[in-house]
């Protein structure tokens, strides 16, 4: 069997997809040069994995599945907008969460515990957010890059219950995401 294009995640349930879809299509009214995510696909990246081989994500995966089981479920909290590098030169635009100590101990656990699979510790700093779009040309930059700065909205609040081991399958209209394992924290 070939490698899966894999990642794990922090779930964003319905109700949450849906008040984070009404806030991107105030950007989208911007009719900026970004291909847009579907809702669907929202979520917040904890390690993303590459490819790999279906025996060692067995293996990881019931690591995953013991690992997180004591750890308790929590509150995530919706309530900004912002781009990478910066939302002046926008190229990666996202939703994020303000200071969570639950979600950085959750991602540095995973993260600890994929390493001892061979996977590479992330060098840069993480920063939970979901990714609204990617900038695709400059069309309409400067209204994109206004919209960013002033958007206003109330803040949208969850619930994260468990972590997914999702696969992600590229194609020419983009990627597919599809849930191979759900791993619940505890209640």
């Amino acid at each position: 069997m070939p490698a899966l294009r894999t990642f794990i995640a922090l779930p964003t349930p319905s109700a949450a997809q849906h008040a984070i879809a009404a806030v991107q299509t105030i950007l989208k009214e911007t009719n900026a040069g970004v291909k847009w995510e579907s809702q669907d696909k929202f979520h917040i990246t904890l390690v993303f994995l590459g490819n790999v081989e279906p025996a060692k994500l067995e293996l990881l995966s019931n690591a995953l599945k013991e690992s997180v089981q004591s750890f308790p479920s929590f509150g995530v909290q919706y309530e900004s907008v912002g781009a990478f590098p910066n939302p002046h030169q926008p190229r990666v635009i996202w939703i994020g969460i303000p200071f969570n100590q639950s979600v950085l101990d959750l991602q540095a656990n995973v993260g600890r515990l994929c390493s001892k699979f061979g996977f590479p510790e992330e060098d840069r700093v993480f920063h939970p957010h979901i990714t609204l779009g990617r900038v695709k040309d400059n069309r309409n930059m400067a209204r994109l890059t206004d919209a960013i700065k002033t958007i206003t909205f109330e803040p949208i609040e969850t619930t994260c219950p468990e972590i997914l081991l999702m696969k992600s399958d590229l194609h020419p209209g983009g990627s597919i995401y599809t849930k191979l394992k759900s791993f619940p924290l505890h209640t």
